[in-house]
């Protein structure tokens, strides 16, 4: 009798225990880049002599009499910052954490905000950061559509490379579908739901921005499906929950829901 007859296939409870810290960690990496991201936008306001409200997701400036070049400076601090943020954490994770337990943290970090960075330049050309930047700098319409065409060519191929990475942390046993579906599928389906829950209540734009914002996931699903053919056999084993992601778990929902009301900023 061939031997891989005894050898059984993940079960769903198997898979669904997978699927959830990388989805866990996406959701608090997406709160520990979005709010900071947008408490940037605030605090360089407030040290332009611009009052705003900061709440969880989005920034209200009193913007009457900013110039342009302050305009265009708040916008560009948020997405440089995420950038910053990201660039950060993918150095950390491949230089110390890349098989360490730690590491899926620091790569859903690195993904976010790099993401939170590019995906603002797909957008110069017709909405977001970037986007008010160059129209309050009045800046020709043909440099928006080049940074937005720069950031389509940038965004799917780091979207490619970052599915790949989180493939390498599904449970050596996953067939190629359980695999792809805990590293990518829940964390950018279930996590993105989880999102707008965890920074209910939104206005109605902030809802169909924050789903639509993740269609570039479906890169990243295509690089963990490619990555699981590249697959060594000595891949690392995805450690169950641990008290470091207890921690930033409360630390990240306790500052979003801090600002649901949002806090003023004022001189």
């Amino acid at each position: 009798m061939n031997s891989q007859t005894f050898i059984s296939k993940p079960s769903a409870a198997d898979t669904w225990g997978a699927v959830c810290r990388p989805t866990a960690l996406f959701v608090v990496a997406f709160a520990l880049n979005a709010t900071p991201h947008e408490a940037v936008h605030a605090i360089t306001g407030y040290l332009l002599g611009i009052d705003s409200t900061l709440f969880q997701l989005w920034v209200n400036p009193d913007s009457a009499e900013a110039t342009s070049k302050q305009l265009a400076i708040i916008a560009a601090a948020g997405p440089v910052f995420s950038l910053a943020v990201g660039i950060v954490c993918l150095a950390l994770y491949q230089r110390r954490f890349r098989r360490r337990p730690s590491g899926v943290m620091w790569l859903m970090m690195a993904l976010v905000g790099i993401y939170f960075f590019l995906g603002p330049m797909v957008g110069a050309a017709l909405g977001g950061d970037f986007h008010i930047a160059l129209t309050t700098l009045d800046t020709p319409k043909i440099v928006a559509y080049v940074v937005s065409a720069i950031g389509l060519a940038l965004l799917p191929s780091f979207m490619f490379f970052m599915g790949g990475e989180l493939l390498r942390w599904a449970p050596s046993d996953f067939g190629r579908v359980e695999a792809v579906a805990c590293t990518t599928v829940g964390p950018w389906l279930i996590g993105t739901l989880l999102v707008l829950l965890v920074y209910w209540p939104l206005p109605g734009f902030l809802i169909s921005s924050t789903i639509g914002g993740t269609v570039f996931w479906v890169f990243a699903v295509m690089g963990a499906a490619r990555g699981f053919s590249l697959r060594r056999s000595d891949e690392i084993t995805p450690p169950s929950f641990t008290r470091a992601d207890l921690i930033l778990s409360i630390v990240a929902l306790a500052m979003v829901r801090l600002l649901v009301h949002g806090i003023h900023l004022h001189h």
